[in-house]
């Protein structure tokens, strides 16, 4: 039985994990930690998880003074990389919900980030925890930046296609739809029930959201030369759920069968990336689970390729991908705890 830490545990990630986790059976969850909770039970946040009844909220400081085997830190940006080296010097394994072990390059962090890193040394020793392109490397590693949920839909659609070179220098389009929990607990105006409710709307359009840096390095790395992307996040009027369609242009006009036979070999194996064959992917085939459904459409006449993915935003986007990621750390069957 391997124990477990999460840091930050009230938000919409950390509650995740709490409730998947009580799935599994080689993993106990040792602390959690709040810092606005602190000495509160649990059960006055969540009532409907009564395998938590006896714990209560403590303190990053008192968590980082304790012994576990891997740590779950579920903070914003920048907050997470001071915990990390404190909990690596302990050789405690580190997952980063957040986005600071996201990048290779300090000085892509600071552009994304608008700060400077604080621990750039650990950089290099972090790998990109998406499981389907890291596996070996997750395995051998201490500590794993865990995807956003925008780059994961888009990265496992395009990749397979830059791998086998098959895409040309323009730019990737991505449109992509979430629901409102991505967006965190904490309201605003843009988010309130009155504003999102029979709505659909558009933020940090063309290449102004964070995640354009995150999905350019992968994108890049697997291409082997620059590539840009083009993105568009949406507010949808749901809960939990993200939709991307992706444009690319070819170098030469593909069919769609040609697309989904190369989507297919690349996932074959895959237990939590499906492809879908008949009709196009949805929301609500990902819901509350760790599956990505991608598939393809071809624009006739033309190089277009429209690629589809869809998963959900608090789990292959955040914290199932976190406990996948945990399970190939830990030495566990990566599907061990999670709906297959």
């Amino acid at each position: 039985m391997k124990k477990i830490g999460i840091i930050g545990a009230t938000g919409y990630t950390g509650e995740e994990l709490l409730k998947v986790l009580v799935q599994h059976d080689s993993v106990e969850v040792d602390f959690v930690t709040s810092e606005k909770d602190k000495d509160r039970p649990l059960a006055t946040i969540y009532p409907h998880l009564p395998a938590y009844k006896n714990k209560f909220f403590i303190s990053a400081q008192q968590a980082s003074e304790l012994s576990v085997d891997l740590v779950f830190l579920c903070l914003p940006a920048g907050e997470s990389a001071n915990l990390a080296e404190i909990f690596l010097s302990k050789n405690v394994k580190v997952i980063d919900l957040g986005a600071d072990f996201r990048f290779k390059d300090p000085e892509i962090y600071k552009k994304w980030y608008n700060m400077d890193h604080a621990t750039p040394e650990l950089l290099d020793k972090a790998v990109y925890g998406l499981p389907e392109w890291y596996r070996e490397d997750i395995k051998k590693s201490n500590i794993v930046g865990n995807p956003g949920c925008y780059p994961t839909g888009v990265l496992l659609a395009v990749l397979p296609l830059l791998k086998k070179h098959l895409l040309s220098d323009d730019m990737i389009i991505a449109d992509s739809k979430s629901g409102v929990s991505g967006a965190g607990k904490a309201a605003t105006s843009t988010t309130h029930y009155v504003n999102v409710n029979e709505n659909l709307s558009p933020y940090k359009a063309g290449r102004t959201h964070r995640h354009v840096g995150e999905m350019e390095q992968e994108l890049t790395k697997c291409a082997g030369r620059e590539t840009r992307i083009s993105f568009t996040p949406h507010l949808l009027p749901v809960t939990r759920g993200l939709f991307s369609t992706i444009y690319v242009k070819t170098k030469q006009q593909k069919t769609k069968q040609h697309i989904l036979d190369i989507m297919e070999s690349a996932y074959r194996d895959e237990p939590f990336v499906h492809v879908v064959e008949e009709g196009y992917p949805s929301i609500k085939m990902a819901a509350n689970t760790n599956y990505c459904f991608i598939g393809a459409e071809t624009v006739p006449d033309s190089n277009t390729v429209i690629l589809f993915s869809a998963i959900d935003n608090l789990g292959k986007g955040a914290s199932t991908q976190a406990i996948q990621n945990m399970n190939l750390m830990l030495g566990f069957p990566e599907t061990k705890g999670l709906l297959t």
